[in-house]
């Protein structure tokens, strides 16, 4: 799978210097040491601003893969000692490759921000997180969230999907057939015989399963191997 960016306001990939001081001239050597020496007193609070602002600035809210892997680490652990379930489901777009390649990269680009907006408005708790899984893969992450409550949001994600040709203005145009989506879940109850690669796997494996029969499907998996 490809992805296209920038799809909306502001690309997914991490900006190469972001922390990295650029180039001064001489008379200003002073003062960027003394600014560098401040950001190595204070590095938490820098970080936290620096990824707030560069995560946070585009029309929807998406998390970095970076991100989602430590979150679903920390939920993991946290949700092992609560004895409770975290659920995680995967989507993409169907024949997105195909689409590509029929009807140019920007068409592709606003089908991809417009199913982020309708994804991003039905996750919509502070615990939730929606990621960039890889490529044109998103993650949804959904701490205490049993099988049956994250089946319901992927079913409205889906049907709203499915409904955008008819609620909503595309620039550049889609095509006429309606765009859908492929989504995969996992739930599990995690234990200290799992990991959050075996909820990882599991996700992965619905979302394949959703594909291979014909997408435009949600496709469950519960507890894990």
């Amino acid at each position: 799978m490809s992805f296209l960016p920038p799809f909306y306001s502001e690309d997914l990939s991490e900006p190469s210097d972001a922390f990295e001081p650029s180039k001064q001239s001489k008379p200003l050597r002073v003062k960027t040491f003394t600014l560098r020496l401040w950001q190595t007193l204070q590095p938490t609070h820098l970080y936290q601003q620096t990824v707030q602002r560069w995560t946070r600035k585009s029309v929807v809210q998406v998390s970095l893969r970076s991100h989602f892997d430590a979150r679903l680490t920390s939920d993991w652990q946290r949700l092992e000692q609560e004895r409770h379930p975290l659920s995680l489901f995967l989507c993409e777009i169907d024949d997105f490759e195909q689409l590509r390649r029929q009807y140019g990269d920007p068409a592709c680009n606003t089908a991809i921000a417009q199913v982020i907006k309708v994804i991003h408005a039905n996750v919509d708790r502070s615990k939730d997180m929606l990621a960039r899984y890889h490529g044109d893969t998103f993650a949804v992450l959904l701490p205490h969230t049993s099988i049956d409550e994250a089946a319901c949001i992927a079913k409205k994600i889906r049907l709203r999907v499915k409904a955008l040709k008819e609620t909503e203005s595309w620039s550049p145009p889609l095509p006429e057939q309606s765009i859908t989506l492929s989504l995969g879940i996992a739930t599990i109850v995690p234990t200290s015989k799992l990991t959050p690669l075996n909820l990882i796997a599991a996700a992965e494996q619905s979302l394949r399963q959703a594909q291979r029969a014909g997408g435009n499907r949600i496709i469950l998996q519960e507890g894990g191997r």
